[in-house]
Formats: structure tokens, sequence, C-alpha cells
């Protein structure tokens, strides 16, 4: 018999930011959470604050460590980074805005995320699967940290991050959009993943 406990894993993706709002481009470089995205960062925290977890790891990047901060607020759990939990690298259209993108690279965007190639990327970027594999390996991790004594554990990263990786994971022909603040959640047990929810805003919004 396995000693395995099931470990439940609340992916978060991080309150809107300045460069949402201007719609540039944001992997690899980052811009502050607006009034808006604090906002929600606090209400996904408080729509989550009747569920006990062992442990938060966020990505690296400072808008979604705000948002981790903002959402566990008085909670005394530390707020572990990984850089593997980061965007994925849009390489030369970082920080661009769309028309900017559209105007020197013409409908770059449209190919990349159509998803038929896993192996695309942007000009000096990463590709799904290069993100697939980083985003894998701190999950991997997370879970071997935590499956003998089992429990939830709070994770908050990016869109396209969280999106590609439950995609692939699930093998699903694409992935969902997430919204600022949404939440997915998987279940791990014994070696087998189960998809609990995807892109879910009702713990966002009940507030």
């Amino acid at each position: 018999m396995s000693s395995e406990k099931e470990v439940k894993l609340y992916f978060v993706r991080h309150g809107e930011t300045q460069f949402n709002v201007e719609k540039r481009l944001q992997g690899f470089c980052d811009s502050p959470l607006t009034d808006k995205g604090i906002e929600q960062a606090k209400s996904v925290g408080s729509g989550l604050s009747d569920i006990e977890f062992k442990a938060v790891y966020a990505s690296e990047s400072q808008r979604v460590v705000d948002t981790a901060r903002y959402a566990i607020g008085h909670r005394n759990i530390p707020i572990i980074t990984d850089p593997r939990l980061k965007e994925m690298n849009f390489g030369v259209l970082e920080s661009l805005s769309q028309t900017e993108i559209l105007a020197q690279y013409g409908n770059i965007l449209k190919t990349l995320f159509s998803l038929k190639d896993l192996n695309m990327s942007a000009p000096e970027g990463e590709s799904y699967l290069q993100l697939f594999t980083r985003t894998s390996s701190a999950i991997d991790e997370i879970i071997q940290n935590h499956k003998n004594e089992g429990g939830n554990v709070l994770v908050f990263s990016h869109g396209v991050t969280i999106g590609n990786y439950l995609m692939q994971l699930a093998k699903m022909s694409g992935y969902t959009h997430h919204e600022n603040c949404s939440v997915s959640v998987i279940k791990y047990l014994n070696g087998k993943f189960y998809l609990d929810r995807i892109a879910d805003t009702s713990f966002r919004d009940t507030n």
C-alpha cells in the first residue's frame, strides 16, 4: 500500500497589471498591479480563506509575488518563489503592444497563439514545450515536497504558464484563457493527476 496522500494544487493567475490594461505582451518583463488588480488579489484571497494551505509557491515576477501577498493577507505562510513558475518568455515581443507587434512582425501573435505547433516560439523566446518542461519540473518538485503529508498548496503564476501546463498535462486540444485571479485546481495521488476545475472566477467574484 502506498503511503502517499492527496495533494491538491490551487493555481492562481496574478491580478490585473498596467501592461494588461495597455495590451502589452508581458512574459519575463514586468509591470505593477493596477488598483483593480490589487482588489482582485484581495478578493481571491478572501474567496480561498476557508481553505487551509500547507504552503504557498509563486513565480518570482513582482506582479505575482504582490498578488500572493495581497491574497494571503494576514495568514502566516511564507511565499516560496521559483523562477520556473514565470510566464512564457516572449523574446523580442516582450513589452510591445499588440499594435506595435502587428506593425513590426505582422500576424505573428495569431500564429503563436494558434497552438498548432507546440515547438512554436516568438523570436528569441521559448516554445510551449520548453515552457511545459520547466513548469512541470517545478510542480513535480512541489508534489514531492508534500505528497507524504498531503493537503492543499497554493501556486501563484501566470495565464499562459498555467493554461499551457494544464493543456499539456490533460492532453487538451487548446488551453483555456485564464482571467486575472482565476483559479484552477488539480489533484495528485499515486502518480496520477485529476483536473478538478479550470479558470474558475467564483473564488474571486464571491465578494
